[in-house]
C-alpha cells in the first residue's frame, strides 16, 4: 500500500513539473513578443523625430562643351547639410546614391575667371531637393561657389564613315551607297591629335537577313574617348535595299577606235549583270559600249583583241562579258 502511495505521489510531481515549465515557456514568448513589439514603437518614434545631417558629394561634371574639355577640379567634393525625418533619411540611405552628384553644365550658368569657371552652388538646390524629398530651403552647402578649369580645344570637320556587317537575304542587296546624315562632323581635340585624323568610323552595324529599308540612329565610335569629343555624337544611316536579279543583253562590238577595217568572229558580245527589279524595264542596248583594247597592239602581229566595257548604266552591278576576246581579220 505504500509503495502504490509513493508512485501516485510520483506522477502528481512530474505532472506539475510539465505545467510549470509550459507555463515558463509561455512567459518567455510573451516577454519576447513585448519586447519586440516596444522596439518597433521605438523604432518608428525615433525615425519620426528630426535629425541634421550632412552628406559629403563627389563631383561629376556633364555635358562639358564640346569645344572645352575638363583638366582639372578646384572643388572635387560638396558637403550637403540638411534636416528630415528619419524616415526620409532611411529611404536615402537603402534607394538613393549619395556618394555622386552629377552636375549638368549645360543646363547651370558658368561664370569664368582667368582659366578657371565656376558655378553657384546654389543651382544645385532643386536637384537636390528633388532626390531628398524636401524644401530647397531646407538645404545648405559648405561652398557658396564651385570651381574647376576648362580648357579649349582645337576643331577640324572630317568625314564619317559607316562600319556596316550586313547579311542579305537571297537576290536582295543595298540599291545603293548608304547615306550618312551629316556625312562629315566637327571633332574637338587637342591639335596633334586631331591632326592625324582624316575620317572616323560609325559604331558597328550587324545585320542579318536585310530585305527592306532601314533608317538607324547609331554613335561615333571615338578612337581617343578620353581626348576627343564629336559633334554630333550620332548620325543617320539611311540603307535603300531592293530585290534584284541577273539579266543579259547582246550588244554589236564598237571598233570605231580602230584605224583598220576588221571583221570579228563573233561580232558581239553579251554582257551579264545584277539590276534591281524595279529597274528591269529601263535597260536599253544603247547604254552599253565595248570595245577592243588597243594599248600597245599591233593589229598586224596578234590574231585575238581583248574587249573591255566601256559604257554602262549606273543602275546594273557584278557585270561581265562573253566572250572577253574576238579572232579578226583586217579587211580592204
Amino acid at each position: 500500500m505504500r509503495k502504490k502511495n509513493k508512485q501516485q505521489f510520483g506522477a502528481k510531481t512530474s505532472i506539475q513539473f510539465d505545467q510549470e515549465s509550459r507555463v515558463r515557456k509561455n512567459d518567455n514568448v510573451i516577454f519576447i513578443i513585448c519586447l519586440i513589439i516596444a522596439f518597433v514603437f521605438w523604432g518608428l518614434i525615433k525615425l519620426a523625430e528630426v535629425y541634421n545631417v550632412t552628406y559629403t558629394f563627389k563631383l561629376h561634371y556633364e555635358n562639358v562643351p564640346v569645344e572645352k574639355r575638363l583638366t582639372s577640379m578646384t572643388d572635387s567634393t560638396l558637403a550637403v547639410n540638411f534636416s528630415a525625418r528619419g524616415f526620409k533619411i532611411l529611404r536615402l540611405n537603402i534607394f538613393e546614391d549619395l556618394s555622386i552628384l552629377n552636375v549638368d553644365l549645360a543646363e547651370t550658368d558658368m561664370i569664368k575667371e582667368g582659366s578657371e569657371y565656376f558655378i553657384y552652388s546654389q543651382e544645385l538646390r532643386d536637384q537636390l531637393a528633388g532626390i531628398i524629398g524636401i524644401s530647397e530651403s531646407e538645404i545648405s552647402f559648405s561652398e557658396s561657389m564651385l570651381g574647376f578649369k576648362l580648357e579649349n580645344l582645337f576643331e577640324k570637320e572630317i568625314d564619317v564613315l559607316a562600319n556596316l556587317s550586313i547579311q542579305y537575304k537571297e537576290q536582295y542587296d543595298l540599291y545603293e551607297k548608304e547615306i550618312v546624315t551629316p556625312s562629315r562632323v566637327g571633332v574637338f581635340g587637342p591639335k596633334a591629335t586631331i591632326d592625324s585624323l582624316t575620317e572616323v568610323w560609325t559604331e558597328n552595324i550587324t545585320l542579318q537577313d536585310l530585305e527592306k529599308d532601314r533608317v538607324m540612329q547609331i554613335g561615333i565610335s571615338n578612337p581617343y574617348p578620353n581626348l576627343l569629343r564629336f559633334d554630333p555624337e550620332i548620325v543617320e544611316i539611311r540603307l535603300r535595299v531592293e530585290k534584284f536579279t541577273e539579266s543579259n543583253i547582246e550588244i554589236p562590238i564598237d571598233f570605231s577606235n580602230v584605224k583598220e577595217n576588221i571583221q570579228s568572229f563573233p561580232s558581239t558580245v553579251k554582257v551579264y549583270f545584277k539590276i534591281a527589279q524595279k529597274d528591269f524595264n529601263n535597260i536599253q542596248a544603247g547604254d552599253f559600249n565595248v570595245k577592243p583594247e588597243l594599248t600597245d597592239v599591233d593589229l598586224r602581229e596578234v590574231d585575238r583583241l581583248n574587249l573591255k566595257l566601256t559604257a554602262k548604266p549606273g543602275f546594273i552591278r557584278n557585270e561581265w562579258i562573253v566572250p572577253t576576246s574576238v579572232e579578226f581579220l583586217i579587211t580592204k
